[in-house]
This record gives structure tokens, C-alpha cells and sequence, in this order.
């Protein structure tokens, strides 16, 4: 699905065969600021990610399974594909960190879902990781992102 053409300029990656239904580009004043876990059942949304500015820690949660994955990135790592069975999220590093999305699937507010990260031990225990003194309070988290839905 990705090719990668490096020369002397730079890195130019070429996304085949994916249709974009969106593209997101989002902005993140705070360091730890949370955003995730989400996913969407109807259309399922398979997405592309990738930092523009800034250090995040990237995770993905498998729906059928809840195994995990997690990334370090910034701007110099490579684009991430998150398929459409996994629920996604991330963790800023740093303060004014830019995000972006290429999403397959057309969004469906009545399809939405947000997983609590806490939930699941994997991602809390690595957010826990670099909290203050191992506190969650420290977040800048949606009310949808604590509850979920």
C-alpha cells in the first residue's frame, strides 16, 4: 500500500489503491494531552497517521483480541496504518504536537466508539509510565475519553 521514494531531498511516499474520505489534521496545545482510543463500526475506517510537529506515542488496540501495539513518533518516523479492526489512540510527548489523518470510511457519529485506555492494562500502564509520579490526573483528556462510548 506504500511506496517510499528517498533521494537527496527527502522521503516522498505514495499511498495506492486508498481513496480518502477525510483528511484531519489535528492540534495539540498540551504535553499529555490523550486522545483515543477510537474507532468506528459502520463503515469501519482504516487510517493513515503520521506527526507532523511534535513526539507522540501511538497506540493501537486489536477489537477482536485487545492485544496492543505502541509506536514512538515524530516527525521523522514513517507514516502508521491503522486498519479498520483496531481501535487507536495517542499520548503527546511535547507541547503543540500536529497530527494527521487519512481516513478511509466516511465518519458516522451513531458508529463511533472510544475505548477508556485505562482499561486496558498495556496502555495504561505505558501512559502511567510517563506521568508525574505515576498520576493520571495529569492529562488533558476528553469526557468522552474517560467514559467512553
Amino acid at each position: 500500500m506504500i511506496k517510499k521514494f528517498t533521494d537527496e531531498r527527502g522521503d516522498f511516499n505514495l499511498y495506492e489503491s486508498v481513496g480518502y474520505d477525510q483528511v484531519n489534521v489535528v492540534t495539540n496545545k498540551n504535553q499529555f494531552t490523550f486522545r483515543g482510543l477510537h474507532y468506528q463500526t459502520d463503515p469501519p475506517q482504516t487510517k493513515i497517521v503520521k506527526v507532523i510537529q511534535g513526539k507522540v506515542i501511538d497506540f493501537l488496540v486489536n477489537l477482536k483480541t485487545y492485544q496492543t501495539k505502541h509506536y514512538f513518533l515524530d516527525k521523522d518516523s514513517d507514516p502508521l496504518i491503522v486498519p479498520d479492526n483496531y481501535a487507536h489512540g495517542y499520548l503527546t510527548l511535547v507541547p503543540n504536537t500536529i497530527f494527521t489523518y487519512l481516513v478511509k470510511g466516511k465518519y458516522n457519529p451513531e458508529s463511533e466508539h472510544s475505548m477508556v485506555f485505562s482499561n486496558i492494562p498495556a496502555v495504561r500502564n505505558i501512559v502511567e509510565k510517563y506521568a508525574p509520579e505515576g498520576e493520571l490526573g495529569f492529562l488533558t483528556i476528553s469526557d468522552k475519553d474517560k467514559k467512553g462510548k
